[in-house]
């Protein structure tokens, strides 16, 4: 381990003692990934990318939704589980199916349970519940404080930590409400992949509750303390690779956009802010994200409006995509 500091603060950070890769479980990350277009008649309604040969990331097409939603597929010995159902009405049952279809093919089994749970109860990331929610094998986990609590062992919500055995491989469960009230992240130990959810990711990180998404925050920074961290990965994607850059919401095809993948430093540094900014909820962009509070009706009015003009001048646009969508 290693003393760093950070803004006059000093935070202990895993440190490997060699460059072996320290028994992470190594993975790869695509250069860019898809998002809609510029030919929606081209585009695959669900984009999936190998990580490794046992996790899984699936990106659903901006032509289907503007929120262009990331979801995991992590296998363990005993069973899989799949974070989040997606934006939008398609299919993604039998996707998913064809998916874990393909690994028991490829690992010479004939069957794994799967688990069904959420990053956080927001549309955008439920939204294909009734696909899963009464099949057969299917353990289903709705977002909902005390079915979080009991599938993932979590004592008293939100301070405690929570995880699951997928079956050699442990996922350990971090409540983090504040974007929404039963939001968590998921940090895997064979991977060192900490999945944040909506709390943390390149663009607009919309705060609903101040107090909590700041407990959430630090709890992050607290968690992550002295674990080696890979990549944080969240479920969005909406900064442009052009710092203190976003993409104007319901964009539906960003051909420049920031990588997935942020680091623990980028957390440091929203939880820095956090504590400068203190009580007083104000929207502030930083390199990689923005904060942005939704705490009123007229910060939702100006975003519905926002969205609305800029999806419905895309979609005119979707089969042929100009070069710049700015």
């Amino acid at each position: 381990m290693v003393l760093v500091a950070w803004a006059g603060v000093v935070f202990i950070q895993a440190q490997a003692p060699q460059p072996d890769g320290a028994g992470i479980e190594p993975g790869k990350l695509p250069v860019r990934w898809d998002t809609g277009g510029p030919k929606c008649m081209e585009m695959p309604e669900w984009q999936v990318h190998e990580y490794n040969e046992d996790l899984y990331i699936l990106r659903e097409s901006g032509c289907v939704h503007y929120e262009k939603p990331f979801l995991y597929l992590i296998f363990g010995k005993d069973k899989a589980m799949l974070m989040d159902t997606g934006a939008g009405t398609t299919e993604l049952a039998t996707f998913v199916d064809q998916v874990i279809a393909r690994w028991l093919k490829r690992k010479g089994r004939q069957n794994i349970p799967l688990m069904v749970m959420h990053s956080h109860g927001h549309r955008d990331h439920i939204a294909r519940d009734s696909q899963f929610s009464n099949r057969p094998g299917v353990e289903f986990v709705p977002a909902e404080i005390p079915a979080v609590q009991k599938a993932f062992g979590i004592a008293t919500w939100p301070t405690s930590i929570g995880r699951i055995d997928l079956g050699e491989r442990i996922i350990d469960v971090v409540p983090i409400p504040g974007h929404h009230p039963v939001g968590i992240g998921l940090y895997d130990r064979r991977t060192a992949l900490f999945l944040p959810g909506d709390n943390v990711y390149p663009g607009r990180l919309y705060v609903t509750d101040w107090a909590a998404f700041a407990a959430s925050t630090q709890r992050m920074v607290d968690f992550t303390q002295g674990r080696l961290i890979s990549h944080m990965l969240g479920c969005h994607i909406e900064q442009s690779k052009t710092p203190y850059l976003e993409y104007t919401i319901g964009s539906i095809f960003q051909p420049d956009e920031h990588v997935l993948e942020l680091t623990r430093g980028d957390l440091l540094a929203l939880n820095e802010a956090l504590k400068e900014l203190g009580g007083t909820p104000k929207r502030l962009a930083l390199a990689n994200m923005t904060i942005y509070p939704i705490l009123d009706d007229a910060t939702r009015q100006e975003m519905q409006k926002n969205r609305l003009e800029t999806e419905t001048r895309q979609r005119q646009t979707m089969y042929a995509q100009p070069a710049s969508t700015r």
